[in-house]
């Protein structure tokens, strides 16, 4: 069989069509685990997007998602330093966690005087590395809007307003949105191959809101959002949401998204049945269970969920190997080879 580059096996699966593996790769590889993969020689002498790309490497990764954010540090918190994103929300960030300091919005009746961030406050400079520095297929990570505004509002009061206040809040989310469409075409332009749209909608019981609300707040910005990318150009788009999703699938799907990231298994997250019922229209990714398999499992574990994966679902295309969200520093570094391993030493047999 003809090899193929990396580029050109992600596109393969984004197409459902057979390449000569699986392709495998991660939203993001925490920073301990980067330094369990490539040793602590290594690591100290390199710099960040060095050492993520040395990890990724170390894998046999062929895809890479880029996310950056423009945040800056406003003040000090007993629990570590304030942080303001450009969408003027507060969050505490200390010990791997972060923590909603101030609302972007503390009056939501005065949703009217939100402005928008300026595109131009837009950072590239990570992508544009790894363009440079990589044959790697490079997503490009924005936020959707629920996210965003879950982020900027905190969840409690972004669900309750967005129940009591809809009018006010669909009028911040079209602002927000109409920012994260500007990012993702400026990537786009500094050479990303597709963007991955972040937008955590539902816990592991079901969606975060009802379904007549995200008939006004969620899919008509989602397929905003993606009307506007691909007319911009026409570059495949993710949607990454961790939870139980399954009532969503079809509308998923109806949004035009190319693919789908996470299928997270202990929120009941079947991939097989989506697989049987959604795969000749969208591309898996993800599915290798973080509760468990990843952190507690043996490498013998990872491995034949792995294998099976690339066996099972992605032996035809429509499928990207990867975990349903990240590799945390929680995973052993044993565990994330044999992961990666192993879909290498099933694929012989595709």
């Amino acid at each position: 069989m003809i090899r193929f580059t990396k580029k050109e096996r992600v596109r393969a699966a984004i197409r459902h069509e057979k390449s000569d593996r699986v392709p495998r790769g991660e939203l993001a590889i925490e920073g301990e685990l980067v330094r369990n993969l490539i040793g602590n020689e290594r690591f100290a002498s390199l710099d960040g997007n060095e050492r993520l790309l040395a990890a990724i490497n170390e894998l046999g990764c062929d895809l890479v998602n880029i996310h950056q954010f423009p945040m800056e540090e406003v003040g000090q918190d007993p629990i570590g330093p304030v942080f303001r994103s450009v969408l003027g929300d507060e969050h505490v960030i200390a010990n791997g966690s972060s923590h909603l300091h101030k609302k972007a919005i503390e009056d939501i009746s005065k949703a009217g005087d939100y402005q928008a961030p300026d595109p131009s406050t837009c950072l590239t400079d990570n992508l544009d590395w790894f363009v440079a520095n990589s044959d790697l297929f490079i997503f490009a990570q924005v936020m959707g809007p629920v996210s965003s505004l879950d982020w900027m509002l905190g969840t409690e009061d972004y669900m309750v307003w967005a129940m009591t206040e809809t009018e006010n809040i669909k009028s911040v989310t079209a602002k927000v949105v109409d920012y994260e469409i500007s990012r993702a075409c400026i990537f786009i332009d500094h050479g990303a191959d597709a963007i991955m749209i972040t937008d955590d909608i539902a816990f592991n019981s079901g969606l975060f809101l009802p379904p007549h609300f995200m008939d006004e707040l969620g899919w008509p910005f989602h397929k905003k959002m993606i009307a506007a990318i691909k007319a911009h150009k026409d570059v495949p788009i993710f949607l990454h949401t961790d939870g139980d999703i399954r009532k969503a699938l079809s509308q998923i799907v109806e949004c035009g998204f190319d693919g789908l990231q996470s299928l997270q298994p202990s929120a009941g997250m079947n991939i097989a049945e989506v697989k049987r019922e959604y795969g000749d229209e969208v591309c898996l990714m993800g599915n290798m269970d973080l509760d468990h398999l990843m952190t507690f499992g043996t490498p013998e574990e990872v491995a034949e969920r792995a294998n099976w994966l690339c066996e099972n679902i992605g032996k035809d295309g429509g499928h990207i190997l990867s975990t349903c969200n990240i590799l945390t520093n929680s995973i052993p570094a044993a565990n994330a080879r044999a992961m990666y391993g192993a879909g290498k030493v099933s694929e012989s047999k595709i």
